[in-house]
């Protein structure tokens, strides 16, 4: 059941300046719900199954290592 009641319609942005401020809008709420930059996506090409494993090990000591405060 959903609990949230929709009346009426939103009016669609008409001109190009409506829409690049409801896109600034956005951005700004984005900003606000996940302050820090996103991660760039890429590709890693694995040979076999255990270089893939050793490169998700040594991807995920350096994530560790890079949010562990100075010790």
């Amino acid at each position: 059941m959903n609990p949230i009641k929709i009346v009426g319609r939103r009016k669609r942005p008409k001109t190009p300046e409506e829409f690049h401020a409801l896109g600034a809008q956005l951005d700004r709420e984005a900003q606000l719900i996940a302050p820090l930059p996103r991660r760039r996506g890429f590709v890693f090409k694995a040979r076999s199954w255990d270089e893939l494993e050793q490169w998700q090990m040594n991807r995920l000591k350096s994530v560790r290592r890079q949010s562990r405060p100075d010790e």
